[in-house]
């Protein structure tokens, strides 16, 4: 339908500007990234987080908030998309300076982005942290677990770290010894732990872990129970207060159509909206 609209509105434009008194024809009273009531906005998603976005086989911009994005694009007519792929820093500088409209990136609301951008009340997924192990290593089942064991590094400052900080204040008889420093990238992580370089890693399951340990036919697996279940976001300019409440508006519509389930279903092969996001 919205299709249908912006064509009706460029054809209808056409002809006003085309019979205008005194107008030159083809000019268009529309301002610069409109066209009619349809605003045209560029947001930005990261350039290699599978299953989140990334580059397919065919060359083509890809993945879950891809896919989700271009939902809203079809549910808020006022508005339409156009997506760059972009690093993190990239989208977050971009979305600084008002080049992005919003920006996604499996985002955490935190008291700090809060202040400086707008987020949806609605959640657009989860991140689902757990632990993982040796899979023939029934000893870890739980942080409390951790204490004597190597814990894969974790990038200081970022969630991971936060989470592991929290449970050592919260845990003063049972420390896990954090080792700070670069992860590396997810298959680096695994064969680490494959090989006993770490004994366990903390890291959200959903950004295409069990895919990796399978192709790479590791001794790794998770553990059954979540540690936490964090709820993620679009991070919206602090200008966007319209398109923000049309989007939750538009999210809560596709959670209880059940297309936000089918699209998790399709790239996670679980439906992330059925966990209890941890306070």
């Amino acid at each position: 339908m919205k299709k249908y609209m912006k064509l009706l509105i460029l054809s209808t434009s056409l002809v006003l500007a085309a019979c205008g008194n005194g107008g030159e024809e083809g000019a268009s009273d529309s301002p610069a990234g409109t066209e009619g009531d349809v605003q045209t906005v560029t947001v930005a998603v990261e350039n290699a987080s599978n299953p989140l976005s990334f580059t397919n086989d065919s060359g083509e911009l890809d993945g879950y908030e891809v896919d989700l994005i271009r939902l809203l694009d079809e549910e808020i007519e006022e508005y339409a998309f156009e997506i760059e792929s972009v690093d993190a820093e990239a989208a977050q500088v971009g979305l600084d300076t008002g080049k992005y409209a919003f920006i996604g990136g499996g985002l955490y609301r935190t008291p700090e982005r809060e202040e400086m951008y707008l987020f949806p009340e609605e959640h657009t997924g989860a991140s689902v942290v757990r632990i993982y192990k040796r899979a023939d290593d029934d000893s870890i089942q739980s942080l409390d677990d951790l204490s004597d064991v190597t814990v894969h590094p974790v990038t200081p400052n970022g969630g991971m770290y936060n989470l592991l900080v929290e449970y050592n204040e919260n845990n003063p008889d049972n420390q896990i010894d954090i080792q700070v420093g670069e992860s590396g990238n997810y298959a680096e992580r695994f064969r680490a732990l494959d090989e006993g370089v770490s004994d366990a890693i903390v890291q959200p399951a959903n950004l295409g872990a069990d895919e990796i340990i399978e192709q790479l036919n590791l001794n790794v697996a998770a553990v059954e129970e979540p540690v936490e279940v964090n709820a993620t976001y679009f991070a919206l300019g602090q200008d966007q207060e319209e398109l923000k409440t049309l989007m939750d508006e538009a999210l809560r519509e596709l959670k209880d159509s059940g297309e936000l389930s089918a699209l998790s279903e399709k790239w996670y092969d679980e439906d992330m909206f059925e966990y209890e996001i941890t306070e």
